[in-house]
């Protein structure tokens, strides 16, 4: 059952906090606990897309579990920070189209989700020594569990993120060269690391998937010295991956999927595509042999859509 049916307090140190996006102003949640000894601030966030849950559910059980303070720094957490593209069952912001997690750092006078992002990035993202962003396959979206570190070229940035990877009971670790700008090598000249843990798919919640996040945040607690102990087995050896290809949608249409695997080969059969009508009817292959991260389910396809992300 979803964890026990939630079985979280009736009260949490929850606080709305007003954030304005120029066309309106929204009320994000926001959970700011301080421990009862010093120590380091990871940020975690769930809902920067809209529509997927089992990260936000994973949040507001750690707000519950440690709203006490027993643990050292401070534990900022917000549980659905895009509540427009929520509120209508969406990944993206609707306000303008946009994916919040495409968005760093924002602008203070810019389009909502630059909005957003500034809001998020001057109160809390540079304040952070690990930001920890809570993802699942969207309700279109089949997934593979993984976490996602990037090699920034800062040295101790990149010594605590393997550090944290190292310790972490995952079946599989994308670590990635960060390419030109990027949100993550941004962080990382900050002193910042950025970890996208990816856990659910298809829109479900379920108590693995939950439970897979926060196992996964307490993993990071240990390793910046937050928490002393979790209850989770022994990390496991994961597959690393340092690239990603992505399988696109040649044009909108039908799209029929071959089903789910945990690996592929170069030119294995992904699904079929083809027009509404029905016409130019084709194959869609693998790029490269690999993990297949996360890929579409449902059967409207658009072309540009990503069909499958490919690890390698």
């Amino acid at each position: 059952m979803l964890r026990e049916l939630l079985g979280i307090s009736k009260s949490l140190p929850v606080h709305m906090q007003s954030v304005d996006l120029g066309s309106t102003t929204i009320k994000v949640p926001v959970a700011d606990l301080q421990g009862k000894r010093p120590g380091k601030t990871l940020l975690v966030t769930g809902g920067m897309d809209g529509d997927e849950y089992t990260g936000m559910e994973a949040a507001y059980h750690l707000i519950d579990e440690y709203k006490s303070g027993d643990f050292a720094g401070r534990l900022i957490v917000i549980p659905i920070v895009n509540i427009p593209g929520f509120e209508h069952e969406c990944s993206q912001n609707p306000l303008d189209d946009v994916f919040p997690k495409h968005v760093f750092p924002g602008r203070l006078d810019g389009k909502p989700t630059e909005r957003l992002l500034h809001w998020l990035t001057t109160s809390y993202v540079q304040h952070a020594d690990v930001w920890h962003d809570l993802h699942a396959g969207a309700i279109t979206e089949g997934l593979n569990p993984f976490v996602w570190f990037y090699k920034s070229g800062v040295q101790a940035v990149d010594k605590t993120a393997q550090e944290l990877y190292s310790g972490m009971n995952t079946p599989c670790v994308v670590h990635e060269q960060v390419s030109g700008f990027s949100k993550a090598g941004h962080l990382a000249k900050g002193g910042c690391v950025y970890i996208i843990a990816e856990s659910g798919q298809l829109g479900v919640r379920n108590s693995v998937d939950i439970d897979r996040h926060i196992d996964w945040i307490k993993s990071t607690m240990k390793a910046l010295g937050m928490i002393e102990t979790i209850r989770s087995g022994p990390p496991t050896s994961p597959t690393i991956l340092t690239k990603v290809d992505y399988v696109m949608a040649p044009f909108d249409g039908i799209w029929r999927p071959s089903g789910t695997r945990s690996t592929l080969q170069r030119n294995d059969t992904l699904g079929m595509g083809c027009r509404i009508d029905g016409s130019d009817m084709r194959e869609i292959r693998a790029s490269t042999s690999g993990t297949p991260l996360w890929w579409k389910e449902s059967m409207a396809m658009h072309k540009g859509d990503i069909l499958c992300a490919i690890g390698h």
